[in-house]
């Protein structure tokens, strides 16, 4: 029984590998393949589509798990129908059909694949032992499928080929089928009824507490700008002269593994509020390396910039999770994971991909010194959340500490 165990627990960790695989196959190479294929102008449609498409799915799903159906199952289920979208999708592309149809299927796997990742963090947070220092670890089963999946295609010179996607949904597909060798994580709220429990709507009773709206109101700004990584730093590297700009992108994941290790081994000695802190601040720093690559035109300085992607991501959204379960109640774990998918994923990822390409359209020509305006704004606006986060969490925190005291 105990064997039949810790595989189910070890299969969570080959899950985020190959869930987070398809990902980093097709979504650094997203914006050179569309321009490949004579569709650049749909790129901002798609950044903004698969955001919108999950922001209607994310909150039912995360319901269902807490009320209805088994999270590793749901998860499954999801993840094989996603996979076929997905396919579909990058044919029409190869195929040539109008980049319209890559929008809808693009927006139908988003419906279904929207909701994966919070499901996921349920699954491992209420099954591992000691979550704030092994959360991290299996974590990391995701950024070195991400990191796989740019380095393959880049191996196969796929960088601009639409057969990207459609390689990446085999692997999705299955990821979807192994789900169902997860550990049996059924629901926990047998209370609620009533429609508003079944959209998952009640989840938003969390922003009334303070400290959560904060958490997730700040996490939400934060992304607005960080949007940009993915979907403008692979023609900024082209810009530059690099030929794998897919297999570059992954040295974020590189740094991110030490940074999951150095998370798993500090669990419990610091204070999470403090890594959110330190990962917005960090943030900022990104946007400024890419300004001064633009000002300076060396390809080196923007490495430095995608090196930052791995504390960045691991201090903002891995602990930033671990922080939001902390203080939710057993029976809305998945909601409020499901709710962070929402306000950070789907409608900070809507605002940051118009956002983002207008603020790109006004600054960036032909010139390589026009991307450094482009990235200074985005620092300027990475510094809001920052200090809501600080003043709102920190500073309350400290003021509520001195008035117990007096």
């Amino acid at each position: 029984m105990g064997m039949t165990g810790n595989f189910r627990r070890y299969m969570m960790w080959v899950v985020m590998f190959l869930m987070f695989m398809p990902l980093g196959m097709w979504v650094p190479s997203l914006a050179n393949i569309l321009q490949a294929h004579g569709a650049r102008w749909v790129l901002p449609y798609v950044m903004a589509v698969t955001p919108l498409c999950a922001m209607l799915s994310a909150l039912v799903f995360g319901a269902l798990s807490d009320r209805k159906m088994n999270a590793e199952q749901l998860l499954g289920y999801l993840g094989i129908f996603g996979a076929f979208f997905l396919w579909l999708g990058f044919f029409a592309l190869d195929q040539g059909w109008h980049p319209g149809w890559y929008l809808f299927f693009q927006g139908c796997n988003a419906l279904l694949s929207g909701p994966m990742f919070a499901l996921m963090t349920k699954i491992k947070l209420v099954n591992l032992p000691n979550a704030a220092k092994s959360f991290p670890l299996y974590a990391m089963g995701g950024t070195i499928g991400w990191m796989s999946g740019g380095c393959l295609i880049s191996w196969f010179g796929l960088d601009q080929s639409a057969e990207t996607g459609q390689l990446a949904a085999y692997i999705r597909l299955v990821m979807g089928f192994l789900c169902f060798l997860l550990p049996a994580t059924p629901p926990t709220d047998h209370v609620s009824q009533g429609w508003k429990a079944v959209l998952g709507i009640t989840a938003f009773k969390l922003l009334k507490i303070r400290e959560l709206r904060v958490f997730y109101f700040a996490s939400a700004l934060f992304a607005i700008p960080c949007v940009s990584f993915y979907m403008l730093v692979p023609t900024m590297l082209k810009d530059f002269g690099s030929v794998h700009p897919a297999a570059q992108m992954t040295m974020g994941q590189a740094v991110e593994i030490a940074s999951l290790l150095f998370i798993s081994f500090v669990a419990g000695r610091f204070r999470i509020r403090w890594f959110l802190i330190a990962g917005m601040l960090l943030g900022v720093t990104r946007f400024a390396l890419f300004a001064l690559a633009g000002e300076l035109g060396v390809l080196a300085v923007i490495w430095l910039g995608i090196g930052l992607h791995g504390p960045i991501y691991t201090f903002v959204t891995v602990t930033g999770r671990i922080f939001l379960d902390k203080r939710v109640p057993d029976t809305m774990r998945g909601q409020a994971q499901a709710l962070y998918q929402l306000l950070v994923g789907s409608i900070a990822g809507i605002v940051g991909s118009f956002f983002c390409e207008t603020v790109y359209q006004y600054q960036v020509t032909d010139e390589l010194s026009s991307w450094t305006g482009f990235w200074w704004i985005l620092a300027a606006f990475a510094m809001l959340p920052l200090a809501y986060f600080f003043v709102g969490v920190i500073a309350k925190s400290r003021g509520a500490e001195v008035s117990r005291v007096s």
